[in-house]
């Protein structure tokens, strides 16, 4: 059975009545408002984004999972619409180990240019134990109206720690890989760092930092976020949490740079028993919680 026939599966899998299979449900969604001052530009960049990340744990080592993002950005002339779904599935064994497999689809919409559209299919593997979570996937990738003969392969692995107070720190590493017949190997790649830190009364402070680099014409793309949360439960009957957080870009391509200064407006709520103190689509957001696609996760960690 294919990787493509396997995924297939899991999505049909995910949508069994629930009365029959649910044990666990968590998740998070988060509506985000933006805006990027753009270097060398006179008019800004208005962002309005939703997203959201839901699990289900069987209660049987079998859990799937869904991520749903979408974002708009409009500077005045042109808008740009960015849209992601992946799903998951993953069995994880008493020992701590995990085998999984997962699907996406990330979209890319111009005006003036049309729209491009990725579908990434793969498999992942994982162990989790006292704290630490470490996870790896393996996959390709399809773009629409791609030459024939032309290969994305996609790889990746991240590192998680949440053993200590209050804390939690990831690592995430990622690349794409294009090849095809008679040319040479053309590599993205992604690297990131990101943490949070929970605070007394309700207060969060999150960051991350992720570097993007494109080998064939040596561009890199360099993103820093930090921010603060806070759990409005503290105060109020809101089961929500609102955040600020600021980010910069820097993109550097043959010698030629510019920057961006976004500031981030965020409303998460969580649902379940899972955290929404770092808002879905931040930075560092992006590193915790990372795709499986150093294209996708370019796309989403900047703006």
């Amino acid at each position: 059975m294919t990787p493509r026939y396997l995924v297939i599966s899991t999505i049909l899998a995910s949508a069994l009545p629930l009365p029959l299979l649910a044990q666990t449900f968590d998740g998070a969604v988060t509506l985000g408002y933006g805006e990027t001052n753009v270097s060398d530009t006179d008019s800004d960049v208005t962002t309005l984004s939703l997203a959201g990340r839901f699990g289900l744990d069987l209660g049987n080592g079998l859990r799937f999972g869904l991520d749903l993002a979408t974002a708009s950005l409009d500077d005045g002339d042109d808008d740009v619409t960015r849209s992601f779904a992946g799903v998951t599935g993953s069995y994880g064994f008493q020992n701590g180990a995990s085998l999984g497999l997962y699907g996406e689809q990330g979209r890319l919409d111009l005006d003036g240019f049309g729209d491009a559209t990725m579908k990434s299919y793969g498999l992942t593997a994982g162990y989790e134990a006292e704290g630490a979570l470490v996870t790896g996937f393996y996959g390709e990738s399809d773009i629409d109206d791609l030459p024939s003969g032309i290969d994305l392969t996609d790889f990746g692995a991240s590192f998680r720690y949440s053993g200590f107070a209050n804390g939690l720190v990831g690592v995430n590493l990622q690349r794409t890989t294009l090849s095809a017949d008679g040319i040479e190997d053309v590599d993205l790649d992604v690297l990131g760092i990101a943490g949070s830190y929970d605070l007394q009364a309700g207060w969060t402070l999150f960051g991350g930092l992720t570097g993007a680099s494109l080998d064939v014409i040596d561009a890199d793309l360099t993103t820093l976020g930090v921010g603060v949360s806070y759990d409005l439960s503290q105060a109020t009957q809101a089961n929500a949490v609102v955040s600020l957080e600021l980010a910069r870009s820097e993109l550097d391509v043959m010698g030629l740079d510019g920057h961006g200064t976004t500031v981030r407006l965020g409303l998460s709520i969580p649902l379940g028993g899972r955290s929404a103190s770092v808002p879905l689509g931040s930075v560092a957001d992006t590193v915790l919680n990372p795709r499986h696609s150093a294209l996708s996760s370019t796309l989403f960690s900047a703006f």
